[in-house]
């Protein structure tokens, strides 16, 4: 039987992933840890080893937490994906702001508000646009999800699947429901793997229960908001679409001018936890304002 009654669970597959986590994250996930009573989980296999689950984005595996035997002895699992910095001094406890029963999330078109992420897309669109960028059209919540080949058209908030809260008896059976149901039809990143069908289920069944944008501070919807004019040029590797084959050919080392790494720092200082989705090449160097 584990100490604590709540778990931070990951998952590190493959040589590039272990680097991530162990270089940026496993410290200020650890004091995370230690200051709310967490126990830390990272997984560095497939839970499913199937020739479908080899198939699919690892990014699936998520759905599979609740179904191990260890996860029985948890009240509620918090999952975070390994591109994301926990501001360990600044973040309360996530799981206590969740009731037992709900799936905890925050809403990805509230990031870091409604009105502005609105803002933040369009300017995005019209960078890409510019830049000859293809792109999937998310401009509402119900195109994210008829885009993606699910009738969502309906429904008006789409939950983040970066970070969120759960529990293993309430949450057991619908994960395991999506994982089953669901295909990983396009494979690529822009296709946002499991989200689209994760979200779409557990927001259509009232399941969700949103928390503050601080907790999933997605750094490129952000850097759209406040900081284009740094940003979108077209030696930036964000406007480039940083999130197919630009930052995997970058890895973790983008050089950023001192500017762009003020910024960072500032969207630290002022989130819980810092998600670097599509945008990793930044990680380094946030970390080492830190050090």
């Amino acid at each position: 039987m584990s100490k604590s009654r709540k778990a931070i669970v990951t998952l590190t597959i493959g040589t590039k992933y272990e680097q991530m986590f162990n270089v940026y994250c496993r410290s200020n996930w650890r004091k995370y840890c230690d200051k709310h009573d967490y126990d830390l989980i990272v997984i560095n296999e497939n839970l499913d080893d199937t020739q479908r689950s080899k198939e699919r984005s690892p990014a699936w595996q998520k759905l599979l937490i609740l179904s191990q035997e260890w996860s029985s002895s948890y009240d509620q699992i918090v999952w975070v994906d390994t591109d994301i910095f926990i501001n360990a001094t600044n973040s309360p406890c996530i799981a206590s702001l969740v009731p037992l029963d709900k799936f905890g999330a925050v809403e990805t078109y509230s990031i870091p508000s409604k009105d502005i992420h609105h803002i933040a897309l369009k300017r995005s669109y019209e960078n890409w646009q510019k830049n000859g960028v293809d792109y999937i059209d998310n401009a509402t919540p119900g195109l994210y999800y008829e885009n993606r080949g699910i009738p969502g058209g309906d429904l008006d908030k789409v939950a983040q699947t970066g970070v969120y809260v759960c529990s293993p008896k309430h949450h057991r059976d619908i994960f395991e429901h999506i994982y089953n149901t669901y295909e990983d039809i396009h494979k690529s990143a822009e296709w946002n793997y499991e989200m689209p069908a994760m979200s779409y289920e557990l927001v259509k069944n009232n399941m969700v229960h949103w928390i503050p944008a601080e907790y999933n501070f997605c750094v490129g919807g952000i850097v759209s908001s406040f900081y284009p004019f740094i940003f979108h040029n077209k030696k930036s590797s964000f406007s480039r679409r940083a999130y197919s084959k630009v930052m995997r050919k970058l890895g973790f080392n983008e050089e950023l001018s001192p500017v762009q790494k003020m910024c960072l720092k500032n969207i630290y200082d002022i989130g819980y936890f810092i998600h670097f989705a599509g945008c990793s090449g930044w990680m380094p160097s946030l970390h080492n304002q830190l050090q």
